[in-house]
């Protein structure tokens, strides 16, 4: 059964420090999004030095940069310890400078697709990365529209290379899961279905007890 990931897209500290605090009994690992305004006209809350700050979520987060120039700024994110990082196709520029780094640090290392980019640009770098992340959106803010094709890109992913770990990311909700469960994700990226909720703790225990349901 695929695991939850709560994620944070948000463009104030305060609200990442609220959403952070509403996780401290999440047993699994949660995603934090920065997106620089340029890969995507959205910007985020974006301060590696504000993240350093923050106790106990060491390991415990993976970083989606949704940003122009991730060999540039990654040095500065790997020093807040997350657990996984996050980085476009569409953006890389130098992937080996990128793998290198994530190696020296320990840090696991994924590659996010738009839903309009084939999969296969990624057969060049399976070897080398942790996990495939899959858009279910335009990069961009929580809360969009699901785009449905990309259940069957992911399913002939998974066919062709089932030992790849594979997350969904964004437009994820109640009414799309079982669908997505059929995909054969491993892990389930929900991000305003938890925070825009009345209850986001009843929302993370709704999504973890319907991920587990057969």
């Amino acid at each position: 059964m695929p695991k939850l990931i709560p994620v944070i897209n948000t463009k104030t500290t305060q609200k990442l420090k609220e959403r952070i605090r509403l996780l401290k009994d999440f047993d699994g690992i949660f995603q934090i999004d920065i997106a620089d305004g340029k890969f995507t006209p959205w910007k985020t809350w974006n301060s590696p030095e504000i993240l350093k700050k923050i106790k106990k979520i060491k390991g415990k987060f993976e970083l989606h940069l949704m940003v122009f120039n991730p060999e540039q700024v990654l040095p500065d994110w790997l020093e807040t310890f997350p657990r996984r990082v996050i980085v476009h196709y569409e953006a890389i520029k130098d992937f080996s400078y990128i793998y290198e780094l994530c190696h020296k640090n320990g840090v696991e290392l994924g590659i996010a697709i738009n839903p309009g980019t084939p999969f296969n640009v990624l057969d060049q770098y399976l070897k080398k990365i942790d996990i495939v992340v899959a858009l279910g959106v335009t990069p961009g803010p929580s809360g969009q529209k699901f785009e449905w094709f990309v259940l069957d890109r992911i399913q002939q992913f998974k066919t062709k290379y089932p030992k790849i770990l594979c997350e969904i990311d964004g437009g994820v909700n109640e009414e799309n899961l079982e669908e997505i469960k059929k995909s054969g994700v491993n892990f389930v990226g929900i991000g305003s279905a938890i925070f825009e909720a009345e209850d986001p703790i009843e929302r993370i225990s709704y999504f973890k007890k319907s991920l587990n349901d057969k």
